[in-house]
C-alpha cells in the first residue's frame, strides 16, 4: 500500500478492486499484483503474503475460481477468474461504492465552497 493512502481505506475496497480486475480477464497472482500497482497509480501495493489469503477467501465465498494453466514456456500457474456470483457481488459493491463516494464528494465540495 502506498504511504499516502490509509491502510484501512485501501483494505475496505480490496474485494471490489480484485473482483474488478478479474472481471476484465482471468489473471495469475503476480499479474494481479502488478496490475493493482500499475492501474491503481501505486495506491495498492500488496505482497504475495497479503494477496493470496484474500484470493483464497474470495474463492471460499464462491466469488472467484482458480484453475491451473500450463503456459507454452515456464512454470504451471494458478489463474483466477470471477464466477457468476462474483459478478453479482461486484455489481452490488460497485453500486455501494459509487453511492458512498458520491456522498463523501458532496460533503467535501460543500466544505470547500463554504
Amino acid at each position: 500500500m502506498s504511504p499516502k493512502t490509509d491502510a484501512d481505506l485501501a483494505r475496505s475496497c480490496t474485494d471490489l478492486v480484485l473482483l474488478s480486475l478479474l472481471i476484465g480477464r482471468p489473471m495469475y497472482g503476480y499479474e494481479i499484483l502488478t496490475s493493482l500497482q500499475d492501474r491503481g497509480n501505486g495506491e495498492f501495493r500488496f505482497k504475495q503474503g497479503t494477496l493470496y489469503p484474500v484470493l483464497y477467501r474470495l474463492e471460499r465465498q464462491g466469488w472467484i475460481e482458480a484453475s491451473w494453466e500450463e503456459p507454452p514456456e515456464g512454470k504451471r500457474r494458478k489463474v483466477y477468474h470471477v464466477t457468476k456470483d462474483g459478478r453479482r457481488e461486484y455489481r452490488a459493491r460497485a453500486d455501494q461504492w459509487t453511492s458512498f463516494t458520491n456522498a463523501v464528494r458532496s460533503i467535501l465540495e460543500e466544505v470547500e465552497n463554504a
